[in-house]
């Protein structure tokens, strides 16, 4: 694997989606491909999505999350999975990340069964926008990212967090959106 350490990149807790901005900003600064990346943001209508090895979890608990955003990619001809909030490493190869971080979805009730909205990772650069309220009364405000909200470039159209959250909505930027099961047939 590449020598990608959770640790040389931008985070900031509570911000899955803007970490994950920075994080595909920073690979294709350093060479990477973006075509090579995809953004993958897991959430269900009921903003209740299941998933393991989280380190908000007691270890060996689930956590629920109302959405959470990695980014896959390829190291060293493999693909991958980054996720600053996993206890798994970083990157951990695309198969375990999956059998290690979600349940079987058969096995839980449906408003705990997660969907995925597959992102290219250049859609998701030149579209996200939020503007963090979301979170204004859920985290204290010295919580919040030190630098200014993330948003496209003048003229481009803005995408706010909240649309790609919403598993009903087509978006025009390339990202598709089906069930964990389905796009992850081990996990059904």
């Amino acid at each position: 694997m590449n020598d990608w350490r959770r640790e040389a990149f931008r985070y900031t807790g509570y911000f899955c989606e803007e970490n994950i901005w920075w994080l595909a900003r920073s690979l294709i600064d350093l060479g990477n491909d973006a075509a090579q990346m995809q953004v993958l943001l897991f959430a269900n209508r009921w903003q209740t999505v299941i998933l393991r090895n989280q380190r908000a979890a007691t270890a060996g608990q689930p956590v629920a999350w109302d959405y959470h955003v990695v980014l896959t990619a390829v190291s060293d001809a493999a693909p991958c999975v980054l996720d600053f909030d996993t206890r798994l490493a970083f990157p951990t190869p695309y198969r375990e990340y999956f059998v290690h971080s979600f349940p079987l979805q058969s096995t839980l009730p449906e408003h705990y069964r997660c969907w995925v909205r597959c992102i290219p990772a250049a859609s998701y650069l030149a579209h996200f926008y939020s503007d963090r309220s979301h979170m204004i009364g859920r985290i204290a405000s010295a919580d919040f990212p030190d630098y200014p909200v993330i948003q496209p470039a003048a003229g481009s159209l803005a995408i706010p967090l909240s649309e790609y959250r919403d598993m009903q909505k087509m978006l025009p930027d390339g990202s598709r959106v089906q069930p964990l099961a389905t796009f992850f047939p081990e996990l059904a």
